[in-house]
Formats: C-alpha cells, sequence, structure tokens
C-alpha cells in the first residue's frame, strides 16, 4: 500500500470523479469536492490530499488543511480565554473509502512527519468507527472530545418510496407525525422547492424572515439574508448540491428549510417556522414534504440530520441513530500542545463536576433552581 500527498491545486483535477466514488461509500453527508476546491482556494490555506494507492487505484482518500486558528475555550457561551494554535483539520470530518485500522494509522503516520501543528481538528465522527478507535489509540497522541457528552447522529434511509420510509417509523412516532401533517394540510399549505441559483435569493428573503420570528434565533441559530449568505447558497446552487423548501398558507411563508444534497445523501442544515402556526404544526409537515420530495424527484438515499438530542424532531422522524463525538487530538511530546490538552482536559472535568452536581440535587426542586440561577451566567446551567 503506497501513500501519496498533494498539495498543490493544479494537481487536484484528477481527483473529482475518485472523491465522488469513494463518497458514496459513506453513511453521512460528505461535502463536495467543488466545495474543497472553493475552499481551498479562498483561504489560501496550505493543505495535503492524502491517498492511499492499491497499484493505479485509490482505495481511500482525506484533505488535511494546515492554518492559523484561534482555540477559544468557553464555557458554553461565556468566554474564559483564547489562544492561538497552529491547527490542522480534516475536512468533511472523514477519511473517505471506509479505510481499515491499519490503514488509518499508515495515513495519520504520514501527517505526523514533520508535524508542524499544534492541535488536530477531527470533526465530529461515529464512536463505532475505526476512525474513532484509531484516534483513541494513535502512539505519541492523545484525543478528547469537544463537546461534554457523546452525542447521537440522527438519519433516515430512503431506499424505496415514501410509504415505505413512513411504515419504519415507531408506531407511536408516526401516529403523531401523520395527525400533524393531516393538520397543517388542513390549511391549504402552498410548498415551493428551489434549487436554482436564481432563485436563491428570494428563497433567502423569505427563509430570514421566518428564521428572525424562531426561538432558535435567540439561541444563535440564525440565517441571515446578506450577501455572504447569498453567496454561499448562491455556490451551492451552482454546484448542484443546493435544496431549499418555502411553506406558505395564503401566499405567506411560515415555515422553511433547506440543506445539501451530494452522493445520495442529504445533509440536512436548517429549519423554522413561524411561532403563531405553532399550532398546526408546519415544521414537520415541511420536513414530512422534504422527504417525499427526496425520495420521488431525486437520487437521494439517506437523509443525515446531524447530531442531536433524544428528544424532538429529529429523534422521532429519523430511522437510523448512531452514537458520535467531536473529537480534536494533540501530541503529547510538545510543550504547546500539552498546555492545550491539560487546559481542555481541566475545564471538561469542571463542567462535569458541575453537571453532575446539578443532577445530584435534581429531586430538590428550590435548590435545583437556585444553583441554577447562579450558574446560569457562566452557561453551566445550560451545557
Amino acid at each position: 500500500m503506497q501513500i501519496v500527498s498533494h498539495s498543490d491545486i493544479a494537481e487536484l483535477g484528477t481527483f473529482q470523479e475518485i472523491w465522488d466514488r469513494l463518497s458514496e461509500l459513506e453513511l453521512q453527508f460528505v461535502p463536495s469536492f467543488a466545495e474543497l476546491l472553493h475552499y481551498l482556494r479562498a483561504s489560501g490555506a496550505k493543505f495535503r490530499l492524502v491517498s492511499a494507492m492499491e497499484g493505479e487505484r485509490t482505495v481511500a482518500l482525506a484533505c488535511f488543511i494546515y492554518k492559523k486558528s484561534i482555540k477559544r475555550y468557553e464555557v458554553a457561551t461565556h468566554k474564559l480565554f483564547d489562544l492561538p494554535v497552529q491547527e490542522v483539520s480534516l475536512f468533511g470530518a472523514t477519511v473517505l473509502g471506509q479505510p481499515d485500522e491499519p490503514l488509518l494509522r499508515k495515513i495519520f503516520a504520514f501527517i505526523s512527519e514533520g508535524a508542524g501543528f499544534d492541535l488536530v481538528n477531527i470533526g465530529e465522527i461515529f464512536t463505532d468507527s475505526p476512525l474513532y478507535r484509531v484516534i483513541k489509540s494513535l502512539p505519541g497522541f492523545t484525543s478528547w472530545r469537544v463537546m461534554r457528552k457523546e452525542q447521537t447522529r440522527w438519519m433516515i434511509e430512503l431506499r424505496g418510496t415514501f410509504d415505505d420510509y413512513v411504515s419504519a417509523l415507531r408506531r407511536t412516532a408516526k401516529t403523531r407525525i401523520m395527525r400533524d401533517v393531516r393538520r397543517f394540510e388542513r390549511a391549504g399549505p402552498q410548498y415551493r422547492v428551489v434549487e436554482r441559483p436564481e432563485d436563491v435569493e428570494a428563497f433567502l428573503r423569505e427563509a430570514a424572515e421566518v428564521c428572525a420570528l424562531t426561538y432558535q434565533w435567540n439561541l444563535g441559530y440564525r440565517l441571515f439574508n446578506d450577501e455572504r449568505t447569498r453567496e454561499r447558497l448562491t455556490r451551492f446552487a451552482r454546484q448542484g448540491t443546493f435544496r431549499g423548501y418555502i411553506a406558505s398558507i395564503n401566499g405567506k411563508p411560515c415555515a422553511f428549510g433547506w440543506g445539501e444534497l451530494a452522493h445520495r445523501t442529504f445533509g440536512f442544515t436548517q429549519t423554522g417556522y413561524d411561532p403563531q402556526y405553532r399550532n398546526i404544526s408546519p415544521g414537520t409537515a415541511l420536513i414530512m414534504h422534504m422527504m417525499r420530495d427526496l425520495i420521488e424527484n431525486t437520487n437521494c438515499e439517506v437523509f443525515d440530520f446531524g447530531s442531536g438530542g433524544d428528544e424532538g424532531y429529529k429523534s422521532r422522524l429519523s430511522t437510523v441513530s448512531l452514537g458520535c463525538a467531536r473529537m480534536q487530538m494533540a501530541q503529547i511530546y510538545s510543550p504547546y500542545s500539552l498546555l492545550l490538552i491539560v487546559l481542555d482536559r481541566s475545564i471538561n472535568v469542571a463542567k462535569n463536576s458541575a453537571m453532575n452536581l446539578l443532577e445530584w440535587i435534581a429531586g430538590h426542586g428550590a435548590l435545583k433552581q437556585r444553583l441554577k440561577s447562579v450558574l446560569r451566567p457562566y452557561g453551566i446551567g445550560s451545557y
């Protein structure tokens, strides 16, 4: 097995077909090759596109991007301090081709030669995967979760008809979901699917107006109708990956959703609805319309919701759930990297201690509320 590295954008043209072929083997959403090229050109960052070759055939492919960044230390939304770092990040949080553990070790050993970085940002990966097992046991490195707890990645298999998908839902979830859909349908909604570049501006104008009314807006999950966002979504549309959805009642937008469709997988990004319509469940109805559209009008086989909690629409609508964690790693022999490791682990211990205390007093209503009010300014009570 030969490991080869490319660091010149001019050399990457031949990898389009390989990237697409290997991406279709992945369960999670993988950004398009066009998006990788855009990022590399726009950022000017150094990179290494690493391929594993068996003869003339590429069996694994990954892009590692090198850049200067700022590592923020915070407790929820309360900032503690920042530190500058030389970071290498794994684009798309995946090594394409589903390589086994021995091959992954070879790839990371190759990347580690002449390191030149303080921190490796792996991204969100499945905890039951060769990649996770390798970074947890890589010689000379230690790894940790960025978030306090392991999370769940929610997905939907869309192979088959829309009725097949509905039949695969849990009975109680199916009853509730279809009741919500029927309630919304009685209001006579109109749906619009947006995928052309020339339609992005109108989509964004309507979606941003709805988003500003949602509870997610106050939590920081915002969609802006600004030049930067328009350029980004229009670029996706030109690449053929953008898919946006608007639901309206009497001509007034009441819900939106959007994501990217690439390599037969839809990467769900955001949704929201006008709270004045909450009693007729526009959010649920729109997502079900998205499912039907993807099944009947595209080649989509997997709907990737991303990570989320065990309660809420993602868990109700999904048919597959997998443990995941957002991971970072660093070399234990570098003094500065060791400092980053100690700081991360110390802060995580503090967070865990605070949350364990809250859980311990969960049955003491008055005391629990008092403690939460003390910790809330530091973000601990909501972490």
